[in-house]
């Protein structure tokens, strides 16, 4: 008679090591599921969400300027006697346009100013005024604050500025144009780097400055939101708008 074999029994431990590697598969499989996720929320946060505020921005700064006499395509000369200081406007209005020439093939270099700094003002890809500042060419310290990663990228370039370099601000009635004088590095609660005289709260002001504010990082630098990246910027001159451009935004392709 022929002899009958029957398989061996599985003992407990290679059981135990069946389950085990079934764990680790499935937790494998779990992380891999959270990579691939994790990455779409990335390229969701740091690039669609720059087309959406971008296309929005746009069509601000469009609606914009059908309102306003189209200003003429020639070098105006800046005044330094009192420029006009426009009214305040509704938290979220939009008062007008802020220009970095230097930017101008880095990024969009021509952005919405509205007024405000809430989340919903700087999702559009815009420069918020801080509404506790000085307006535009008001003595005193006109302060913006931009995203420098998402939404529009607004101020990821704002390390680049060197003093001399201008920032120009467009309005209804005219153009200011300012002149990057120097930076710092802050931390967050440093709320005094937009006081009408930056860093010395109380202060009477007698200048006429502008302030840009953006998040940074020392070791993260664009990518971090530890610290404040703040530019400062002072007052040269004015032009009125019927008097044409200020030459740093005849030359800029991206305004005209």
């Amino acid at each position: 008679m022929a002899e009958t074999t029957t398989a061996p029994r599985a003992t407990r431990g290679s059981r135990a090591g069946r389950v085990a590697l079934g764990g680790v598969g499935v937790l494998g499989e779990l992380l891999i599921t959270a990579g691939v996720l994790l990455g779409l929320f990335v390229v969701w946060q740091l690039w669609w969400t720059s087309v959406e505020a971008k296309d929005e921005a746009q069509t601000l700064m469009t609606d914009f300027h059908q309102t306003l006499p189209e200003a003429p395509r020639v070098a105006g000369e800046l005044r330094t006697d009192e420029p006009p200081v426009p009214e305040a406007v509704a938290p979220g209005e939009m008062f007008g346009v802020l220009v970095v020439p230097e930017w101008y093939g880095r990024t969009d270099n021509a952005m919405p100013i509205l007024e405000g700094t809430t989340q919903s003002v700087l999702d559009k890809a815009a420069a918020g005024h801080y509404t506790e500042t000085q307006q535009v060419g008001e003595v005193g310290n006109f302060a913006l604050a931009g995203h420098r990663r998402s939404h529009g990228n607004s101020f990821r370039y704002v390390n680049e500025l060197e003093p001399g370099d201008q920032v120009v601000v467009e309005t209804g009635n005219a153009w200011y144009v300012y002149e990057v004088t120097g930076h710092e590095v802050v931390l967050p609660t440093q709320v005094e780097v937009v006081a009408p005289v930056p860093n010395e709260p109380g202060a009477v002001p007698t200048e006429r400055l502008l302030t840009l504010t953006t998040c940074h990082s020392p070791t993260l630098g664009e990518y971090g939101n530890s610290h404040r990246w703040i530019t400062y910027a002072r007052f040269v001159g004015w032009m009125d708008r019927a008097d044409g451009m200020p030459e740093s935004v005849l030359s800029d392709p991206a305004v005209l």
